[in-house]
């Protein structure tokens, strides 16, 4: 029984780092351990019974601490954004909207993922689950898992898993679709999942005078994709690609966040057709090789921005890539800054 009950404790120590001072009794110590993961009922029943309930605690603790580090909430109400934790570092998810799918009779679900990292998502797949929304509780009732009628309501909750191809680009956000099966729409009141990676690339970064770095930039996409230089980061959105005598006419829009105008400016980099997307059934490997195919595709272009980029503002501007437009599909971009202007002292 002593042994027992001490192995019992250990594992609240790991589970729960608030632990109290050894007390000399049995009955003291189940106490205290009871009150620790808040199910201490009266001091009543045998105390097998006691170290049962006790167990079951300690299992349900360490249960929520391994499946709820990672969730992300999100509810379809609410503004903003919400950390996505992940074993390859934290992401941003936004939930846009709610729509039901009338041919599928399914809910799709517009979500939004920030990748504030350099590592290009390929493939993941969303865990989780959902419901109605929370139960109101009375005052002084705590919002945990251990309350009985937030146990009652995550037994009403829904399973769900989506495995998404679509690319997560580095330093961007991505938007996409996820399709719920749920009987109404309010039982999508409240959307909880993890995120697991299964398919990531780190590009490799060539030394470049300056300090630049690539960027990504989805053609037909209307996302700001970031510029780094060593001037500090810039946002650059492709607007609209036509053709000319020349190539492909894009228009662009480039977001100088600080107080001077760049008065002389360059994109170079490469371009060529959009990146492919991985097959559910292809292999790492087989992927590998047909995006290192499309890499060795890509063909350089180097085009002047004919215009002043001026400060704290969106700049309208043009640049001429050299293929025609459906083979500008994807530019990796550096932007090189060849001349500024501060405004003189008042």
């Amino acid at each position: 029984m002593q042994e027992r009950v001490d192995r019992l404790e250990a594992e609240l120590r790991e589970v729960r780092s608030n632990t109290r001072d050894e007390v000399n009794t049995l009955a003291d110590r189940v106490e205290a351990a009871e009150a620790k993961v808040g199910d201490a009922p009266a001091a009543s029943g045998s105390v097998d019974q006691r170290l049962n309930d006790l167990q079951d605690s300690v299992n349900r603790i360490a249960a929520a601490q391994k499946s709820g580090d990672n969730m992300a909430y999100l509810r379809p109400n609410l503004n903003g954004h919400t950390p996505l934790p992940t074993d390859h570092g934290t992401f941003l998810v936004r939930i846009e909207g709610i729509d039901l799918d009338v041919a599928s009779g399914k809910y799709s679900v517009h979500l939004n993922i920030g990748n504030p990292m350099a590592l290009a998502v390929q493939q993941f797949t969303l865990r989780g689950d959902h419901g109605g929304g929370i139960p109101q509780l009375k005052d002084g009732e705590e919002y945990s898992i251990y309350n009985k009628k937030i146990e009652e309501w995550q037994r009403t909750l829904s399973p769900f898993e989506a495995t998404v191809t679509k690319t997560l680009e580095p330093e961007s956000w991505t938007p996409f679709d996820i399709q719920v099966e749920a009987d109404s729409r309010e039982q999508l009141e409240l959307i909880r999942f993890e995120m697991m990676i299964e398919n990531a690339h780190l590009e490799r970064k060539e030394a470049s005078a300056g300090g630049s770095q690539h960027g990504h930039i989805v053609v037909d996409s209307g996302a700001a994709s970031v510029l780094k230089t060593d001037y500090g980061a810039f946002l650059i959105s492709v607007k609209k690609a036509e053709p000319s005598a020349s190539g492909t006419r894009l228009h662009i829009e480039i977001g100088n966040p600080y107080g001077f105008t760049i008065n002389q400016c360059r994109l170079i980099g490469d371009y060529g057709e959009m990146v492919p997307k991985r097959d559910p059934t292809e292999s790492s490997q087989a992927f590998a090789e047909r995006l290192q195919t499309w890499t060795n595709t890509l063909l350089p272009f180097d085009s002047n921005v004919e215009m002043k980029l001026s400060s704290f503002r969106w700049n309208k501007a043009t640049i001429i890539v050299p293929g025609p437009p459906e083979k500008v599909k994807f530019l990796r971009a550096q932007l090189r800054v060849e001349n500024v202007t501060l405004p003189n002292a008042k």
